[in-house]
């Protein structure tokens, strides 16, 4: 497993992204696995987690995995509070370096995972997680991971015997903060064991994995929104499944279209905070297995980021949209998604998924759904389509969120919940879910609710919008001075509710562009404070461009900012 490092990328022909290394993959390992002089380094001892009421877990589950409206939970949570302050050991490295440690055990776990609620990484320091065997290792995350909030959830490490690892220049010292709040006892998950061998807590034997066919009329569209498809940890121990969803601007925004009950309970209460929800993208089965006991086998993409922010929700159409905080990589190849508002009834259907929080899998309809009302996840009226038996491969709990696509391959909704499972190698008959699009997209009075001003945010009117492949030609961003080094640029907030500041640490005189995602320009300065403030209170949410020269050095570079007034 790995982390890759994201870089910025080009939004809008005016504005481009300068500077930053494009991403960290697991070529490297952790500094202790290769410094020399090994016998120098103090002895790690073991922080052991107590022992929890497995049996309790297992008969909530066993109610619970019958309920798509709940979150798949495949963890159990462990409050800690363990950092740089009072735990782990330092060393000293032959460079001069230094690395801190710190071990996890919880017996029996298939996988563990971490919370942070101080996380803040100088340049050129890094963490890395690997089990105590080194049979798995995640990393590097790095300062391109700092949020102003401090959160970070990470992706899964397998095994019950964890290491984290910290590595920090010797001139950097000092500088970073970092502190663990949750751990996380995985005791069903997407370990390649439990794949290969249909486990007990994998998806149904009459699932599709997502290369199976659904149809000459359909696979062209789903071989290229399956780029676009994530599973997410959410909450640190629960699966849900979200979809990348294309915007009008059309400039690869990572906007993230998933369920609201992912989110918030019946009460509406949050169950988690997104800032440290994870996402894995392109996981599916080089070898798929089509409604078969046939195992499938794992994919070799590790394609994990974490950090978003809420954007919209309502409960009238189970709707959320997060915004990825860590900016996508080109490498990935990954697709965001079209959508039809216009609430027309489709031909057919097709949703893609990861059902159960297994790779990912593909169900079609071939009967257009219905629309219908329920009561859910606290609302008496939540308007949905209805499927009203699956023809090919069904959904399963960690499904929720996923997108349904027509006939032409665009988002009419999101799995809100459903009675539809496997019976063998064939589906049980039953009734799935869906909260409409056609609603969530103006729905209230403001952009807290409703999806119109981040997918249309110059209301076009449009009423519906293709996909938009990642591989689209980006100009590529303008030569820095020789010699010359970017200086270390931070928005802060980021996202803001209409002010930030632009940290200027040698006081230069710089002068700054705002830009909208249409390349209009829309406030300009120059400052030569540690930090000036930037107002755009009056603007509409959303996501602009902050492009800024530093007439003292003569270079250039832009950062993204999101727009986003509910927040705080």
């Amino acid at each position: 497993m790995f982390v890759l490092r994201l870089k910025y990328i080009i939004i809008t022909v005016l504005v481009f992204v300068t500077g930053l290394n494009a991403q960290v993959t697991n070529e490297k390992e952790p500094y202790s696995w290769k410094e020399i002089n090994k016998k120098n380094q103090k002895e790690l001892s073991i922080i052991e987690m107590p022992k929890f009421n497995m049996a309790k877990i297992k008969s909530e589950d066993a109610i619970n995995d019958l309920d798509k409206s709940k979150v798949y939970r495949f963890g159990y949570e462990f409050d800690v509070d363990y950092g740089f302050k009072n735990a782990g050991v330092w060393d000293q490295l032959s460079s001069g370096d230094w690395i801190w440690r710190i071990r996890f055990k919880s017996n029996g776990a298939k996988t563990l995972n971490f919370v942070c609620n101080e996380y803040k990484l100088p340049e050129g320091a890094s963490l890395y997680l690997y089990s105590e065997d080194r049979k798995d290792l995640l990393g590097a995350y790095t300062d391109a991971f700092n949020r102003a909030d401090g959160m970070l959830g990470t992706w899964m490490v397998e095994g019950d015997d964890i290491i984290l690892e910290y590595y920090v220049p010797e001139s950097k010292k000092g500088q970073g903060k970092f502190n663990i709040s949750k751990v996380v006892h995985g005791y069903r998950s997407v370990t390649d064991f439990e794949i290969s061998q249909k486990g007990l807590n994998d998806s149904g034997d009459c699932n599709q994995d997502v290369d199976c066919t659904v149809g000459a009329d359909f696979d062209p569209l789903k071989n290229e929104l399956k780029r676009s498809v994530a599973l997410m940890v959410v909450g640190s121990s629960g699966f849900c499944t979200g979809t990348l969803i294309n915007n009008t601007a059309e400039n690869k925004a990572p906007y993230f279209l998933t369920a609201n009950h992912c989110y918030v309970n019946e009460s509406g209460d949050p169950l988690s905070n997104i800032s440290t929800w994870a996402f894995r993208f392109n996981w599916a089965s080089p070898n798929p297995s089509c409604a078969t006991t046939t195992p499938s086998t794992n994919g070799t993409f590790d394609q994990t980021t974490s950090g978003a922010t809420l954007l919209a929700n309502n409960s009238k159409s189970d709707m959320l949209l997060v915004n990825i905080d860590t900016s996508l990589p080109d490498s990935w190849n990954l697709e965001w998604a079209g959508w039809d508002r216009t609430g027309n009834t489709p031909n057919f259907t097709v949703g893609i998924h990861h059902p159960s929080g297994d790779i990912m899998k593909v169900c079609r309809d071939n009967q257009s759904p219905a629309q219908t009302n329920l009561d859910f996840n606290g609302n008496a009226t939540t308007e949905v389509w209805e499927i009203a038996d699956w023809d090919l491969g069904v959904t399963e709990r960690g499904s929720s969120g996923s997108a349904l696509f027509d006939q032409n391959g665009r988002i009419i909704g999101q799995l809100a919940g459903g009675t539809a499972a496997c019976n063998g190698t064939t589906d049980n008959n039953q009734f799935d879910v869906y909260g409409r699009f056609d609603i969530s997209w103006d729905f209230g009075t403001t952009d807290a609710t409703r999806l119109s001003n981040w997918l249309d945010p110059q209301n076009t009117g449009q009423t519906t919008l293709d996909m938009l492949s990642g591989d689209v030609v980006v100009p590529p961003p303008p030569p820095s001075p020789p010699g010359e080094d970017i200086v270390e640029s931070i928005l802060f907030p980021n996202p803001t509710q209409g002010e930030f500041t632009i940290t200027n640490k040698e006081e230069n005189l710089i002068k700054y562009t705002i830009y909208d995602i249409f390349g209009k320009s829309i406030d300009s300065g120059q400052s030569d404070e540690e930090n000036p403030v930037i107002d755009i209170t009056s603007q509409r949410a959303g996501m602009y461009f902050v492009y800024v020269e530093d007439l003292s050095k003569g270079i250039s570079y832009t950062r993204r900012v999101v727009l986003n007034p509910r927040l705080f």
